[in-house]
């Protein structure tokens, strides 16, 4: 029946495509993966990668056949995946325009508000929202952590194709959305304390979260961005496996704050040694996306004369660690 799929394509790989690699694999959907250099192309032509799931099974995903050099590639695509950082994505999307059939949709997996710096290409973009953390071992085993899900919504406000309902579970849950912006905000909220306040202190989130003065910075930058989501009238949704930003920030909806401060230290505990992407950028001596994390905030409240100062504290933080980069060859 593979023939009924969407021709799907990926170009990018990293911890984030590699766990929808797997989902695909697992449900043998077709795809192929586009490689823009070559030394990726012969290291993922010459050993399958391992993956390991939250059951703790792990799976040897041989790519072999998927692979395509992306000057070589001949064929149209349905949709692609677009799995790089923020900053590098309309270089991305250039690349990969020639490859999009004639309805076809690039899908945007990044954190933060990707859809809204690319307004011209609003009818071919579909977001997606993350809510799985998948990150990579010491012998190089992709770990992912929890279950999560994949939010996919339109940028132009309707929904995605029923398709991804059956492309991805149950390896992979999907949710099908039109209004795509609530659970983008929502994940950016989330975003903004454990990658971008974790990146200020270079912690994991055992380290962050079970600290008290650390909580309470935390707090701050939530209700920052709840002031701001209101004040956008924005009605926040909640990726599946988290807990609302209207209940963790200050002022009307809030939870008792001792509450508030163990649904953080209970997160502590289970994540206790994740260093979360933006953090992990750093260890490695890479820049991150922090402009795209708290610095959308900062910006987007500027733009309503809304005060961010913590979120602007962090931007600050994570930039001066920037400057002191030496990148780990």
């Amino acid at each position: 029946m593979s023939e009924t799929y969407p021709s799907i394509a990926i170009s990018g790989i990293g911890s984030v495509t590699v766990t929808i690699i797997h989902a695909l694999h697992q449900n043998e959907v077709p795809f192929q993966i586009l490689c823009r250099n070559e030394n990726r192309f012969q290291s993922l032509s010459a050993s399958p990668i391992q993956f390991q799931g939250p059951n703790g099974k792990k799976v040897s995903i041989d790519l072999k056949d998927h692979l395509t050099r992306i000057q070589e590639n001949k064929r149209k695509f349905d949709y692609i995946l677009i799995g790089c950082k923020n900053q590098n994505i309309r270089e991305y999307l250039e690349e990969t325009k020639p490859l999009l059939g004639p309805n076809g949709k690039w899908i945007l997996i990044q954190n933060g508000i990707p859809e809204s710096h690319f307004e011209s290409y609003q009818n071919q973009i579909l977001g997606g929202v993350v809510g799985w953390n998948t990150q990579t071992l010491l012998d190089g085993t992709y770990y992912q952590s929890n279950v999560g899900s994949l939010i996919l919504g339109d940028a132009s406000g309707t929904k995605p194709n029923p398709i991804w309902e059956k492309i991805l579970p149950p390896f992979l849950p999907v949710v099908l959305t039109d209004q795509l912006i609530g659970y983008r905000w929502h994940k950016l909220a989330i975003n903004s304390i454990i990658n971008g306040l974790a990146a200020s202190k270079q912690v994991s989130l055992g380290g962050l979260f079970l600290n008290r003065n650390s909580r309470r910075e935390a707090l701050e930058t939530l209700t920052e961005i709840k002031r701001l989501i209101n004040g956008l009238h924005i009605k926040e949704l909640v990726v599946p496996g988290s807990f609302p930003i209207q209940k963790l920030g200050d002022g009307l909806g809030a939870l008792p704050g001792w509450i508030r401060h163990l649904i953080l230290i209970v997160l502590g505990l289970k994540y206790f040694r994740i260093r979360t992407s933006m953090v992990q950028d750093l260890d490695h001596g890479r820049k991150t996306e922090i402009d795209f994390i708290n610095g959308e905030v900062v910006k987007m409240a500027k733009a309503l004369q809304i005060p961010v100062p913590k979120n602007e504290w962090i931007v600050t933080k994570v930039k001066e660690s920037e400057g002191a980069l030496v990148p780990k060859l």
